[in-house]
């Protein structure tokens, strides 16, 4: 920001001076008007005592004399209804106004001021309207200065001239900021001074983003690196540098972690890395062999798009949540489909607990001493062949000791050893196949939880927490194994349309021990509501389900006819640290042996803070990886030295030791501070109409902390006909140029050329660890250019020196 000559800069003082009369016109005006409230107004007395007596005329006045009466009373109730509105109408004087227009209609002048309500008061020449819903406003969101204007204001067609149009900033009765046509004037602690007109523009990074179709583009990834000695991967080798080139061409098995910061590439990496395997073992590293697992479903369509472009086809793309899901609903058809949506902080942290992975471990090897006891009646042989399958699926192992009884293993036991081993394994296999009823037996025992949760995380849950998880659980176990148990066919056939399966039909599970030939609708009851619809699982349940049927009955298959078990050659799971090591265990038991897996991500981007991912080197330790090393990216490629500089002091306490490295400079962070909504929205929509007009190719996120603020700012944008505008809500990006309207939830793992964060107050940004990942994550989504816009009071996660500068 440059300093002009002061004393020079008449156009600057000329500016200056008008803005500040007006604002001392208004301010003057205001005070008037609260002295004359602090009066006793007998106007609304008057208008109440002639109210009254109109009532009692009308109550004794002869019927031709009533319709005159009720015309009388109904005009002065109106005008006593338009006093007390006016009465009510508070205009703040910290900030009454942040536009300022000057109209040229049929040769008279006319000034308006814009703000967050309307007040009138012609008589001294202060008119200042509503931004939201006063039909003048239009003309400032619409119009710049010295445009000709017409319009339609309600059945009133309006022509004239816009001679004067500024936003102006006022802060507790102070004017701190103009911006004009002519340039934009900020009061410092020395006076007024000009900035540098490039400061206050969007300029410049059209086509720094990187979209989809580019992941194959010569230079997006790095600074190229022409080492490779594979002739077949120039594509790829020409992307990258010397460190990603070495772990994307890691070996074929093993798990490699690579954490990275914001736009450092190991999402690019990890999917370059799945392309380099599928090259160099198509055989093996098939399409339907290979899965990658995003957080959200913007990045389920970027990845699909992206693989394409790196030549890999037919690559399953799952948000962990829908590919648990699918999963679930394939393996359990008749358990409910619907989910909770209110489901309590406490239950969600503990289901997604690393100590559940214990606790889950701990229910089995507790049903396997159980049946282990039992087996004693069976013999030493069985006894014997059941200890030496330890560590199999518990249904895997009753089937081995089953056997035994069976051929020419039975001549190794006597009558009582056959038929107790039969009925033993029977009994076992049953309770194995059961995974609903253990489900809910694990979560509705609360002595159970109390023991393991204290040995295996001790302190983490009090004797209150626990009880109000385990009440929620037994309450919703019960309602979905009640329904589970309606749902289900019954054994008789009696008229219901349901047959036994042949033996070799039959599942393991006992919920498909009979098949239904009708459709099995919904049952309602006689108010027509479904009698199942109070019945609904957490989201977090289809972990628990899936972990607990590969505990019990085996690997996942496909269905539940299916008897192929789902084995992933690779997995790529993306954004790993908003994963739990709950739902990360479940993925790595469907990888082959070789345990080929890539986790990318960054801890310092968490949006999940109750998900019981910690760091890696103890989500590492839960998952039995103890020994794996992660592999650390410093360099950021996407956003600026700038950016990335901002993106880390709004960590503060968070940010990593290790200090990223973003070697290409660009324009400096802006914060504009504004007194309300309206005001920005209105600084903001002439920047992005120019933007959009110089830079039509250029991706822009307006980005909010809450999809409440989204809404304001894309109806205000709207308002001020700011092209290729989108609203997105539902992860619904199209990766295309223009603007999309959100909130920073949406926009994980995601890039854009301009990001704009809004609202960024201490209300909506406090001084917390979830806020500061949130900022984090909003702020490296740009690829050029940031700014920062501030509603009231700033956020105090900004660095002191941008206060400092804006101030």
């Amino acid at each position: 920001m440059l300093e002009s000559q002061v004393t020079t800069d008449s156009e600057l003082e000329r500016i200056v001076a008008e803005e500040e009369n007006c604002l001392a016109r208004v301010l003057g005006r205001l005070a008037e008007r609260r002295k004359e409230r602090e009066q006793p107004r007998p106007d609304l007395a008057n208008y109440d005592v002639r109210l009254l007596e109109l009532r009692d005329q009308i109550a004794s006045a002869r019927l031709e004399d009533v319709p005159p009466l009720v015309q009388e009373m109904e005009r002065l109730q109106m005008l006593a209804n338009h006093l007390r509105e006016s009465e009510a109408v508070e205009i703040d004087s910290r900030s009454p106004y942040f536009g300022r227009m000057v109209l040229e209609e049929n040769g008279k002048r006319r000034e308006v001021l814009i703000g967050r309500a309307t007040y009138l008061d012609t008589k001294f020449g202060v008119r200042i309207v509503d931004w939201r819903d006063a039909p003048v406003s239009r003309l400032y969101y619409r119009y710049e200065e010295g445009d000709e204007y017409d319009e339609v204001f309600g059945e009133r067609e309006v022509s004239g001239f816009v001679v004067t149009r500024r936003s102006v900033v006022i802060h507790d009765g102070v004017l701190r900021r103009i911006a004009t046509p002519q340039g934009t004037f900020v009061r410092s602690g020395h006076g007024w001074k000009r900035l540098e007109s490039a400061a206050a523009r969007l300029t410049g990074g059209a086509g720094k983003a990187l979209r989809p179709e580019q992941h194959h583009r010569p230079g997006k990834l790095g600074v190229g690196n022409d080492g490779g000695e594979d002739k077949h991967l120039k594509e790829i080798t020409a992307l990258i540098d010397a460190r990603q080139f070495e772990l994307i061409t890691r070996a074929d098995s093993g798990l490699v972690v690579i954490q990275g910061g914001a736009g450092s590439g190991k999402t690019t990496i990890g999917l370059h890395r799945l392309a380099y395997l599928a090259f160099r073992d198509p055989r093996r590293f098939r399409p339907d062999r290979m899965l990658v697992v995003v957080f959200n479903d913007a990045l389920v369509r970027y990845i699909s798009q992206v693989l394409p472009a790196l030549g890999v086809q037919g690559v399953a793309v799952r948000t962990y949540v829908d590919w648990a899901r699918r999963l679930r609903e394939s393996l359990y058809p008749r358990l409910t489909d619907q989910y909770r949506e209110d489901t309590p902080s406490v239950v969600t942290r503990l289901k997604k607990h690393p100590a559940m992975l214990r606790v889950v471990d701990r229910y089995v090897a507790e049903l396997a001493s159980e049946i282990e006891a039992e087996l004693a009646e069976a013999g030493p042989a069985a006894l014997e062949l059941w200890r030496k399958s330890a560590g199999r699926p518990l249904a895997h192992r009753l089937h081995a000791v089953a056997a035994l009884g069976q051929g020419e293993g039975a001549k190794s036991l006597d009558t009582d050893q056959r038929v107790a081993l039969e009925r033993i394994t029977k009994a076992g296999l049953r309770r194995a196949r059961d995974v609903v009823g253990a489900w809910a037996d694990m979560l509705s025992d609360r002595s159970a939880l109390g023991a393991w949760f204290a040995e295996f995380a001790p302190g983490e849950f009090n004797a209150g927490a626990l009880d109000r998880a385990h009440a929620y659980c037994a309450q919703n176990c019960h309602e979905v194994v009640t329904d589970f148990e309606t749902r289900a066919p019954i054994k008789e056939d009696k008229g219901r349309g349901l047959r036994r399966k042949s033996s070799e039909q039959a599942d393991l599970s006992s919920e498909d021990d009979f098949e239904d030939d009708s459709d099995l609708a919904p049952r309602t009851g006689i108010d027509g509501l479904d009698i199942h619809e109070k019945a609904a699982l957490d989201v977090e349940d289809d972990t628990l389900l899936l972990m607990l049927h590969q505990k019990l009955r085996g690997p996942l298959t496909r269905g539940t006819t299916g008897k192929e078990p789902i084995v992933y050659e690779h997995v790529l799971v993306d954004e790993a640290q908003d994963y739990s090591p709950v739902e990360l265990s479940v993925i790595f038991e469907t990888v082959s042996k070789a345990k080929s897996i890539t986790l990318a991500g960054d801890v310092q981007q968490r949006l999940l803070l109750d998900n019981g991912f910690s760091d890696w080197n103890t989500v590492l330790g839960e998952l039995g990886m103890a020994h794996v090393e992660v592999e650390p990216l410093k360099l950021s490629y996407r956003s600026t030295y700038e950016i990335v500089q901002f993106a880390r002091a709004v960590l503060g306490p968070l940010a990593s030791p290790d200090e990223p490295v973003a070697p290409r400079h660009g324009a400096p962070v802006e914060l504009f501070e504004f007194g309300h909504a309206g005001d920005a929205v209105a600084h903001l929509s002439e920047a992005l109409r120019e933007l959009m007009q110089t830079e039509p190719s250029a991706s822009v996120a307006v980005i909010a902390r809450y999809p409440e603020q989204a809404d304001a700012y894309y109806h205000g944008l709207s308002r001020a006909e700011v092209p290729y505008l989108r609203r997105v809500a539902d992860q619904d990006f199209s990766f295309k140029a223009g603007i999309d309207v959100t909130d920073v939830r949406q926009v994980k793992g995601l890039e854009f050329d301009y990001v704009v964060l809004v609202d960024v107050s201490d209300n909506s940004y406090p001084n917390d660890d979830e806020a500061r990942h949130l900022a984090h994550i909003g702020a490296t989504r740009a690829a050029h250019q940031l700014w920062v816009l501030a509603t009231g009071k700033p956020s105090p996660l900004l660095p002191r020196e941008l206060l400092d500068a804006a101030s």
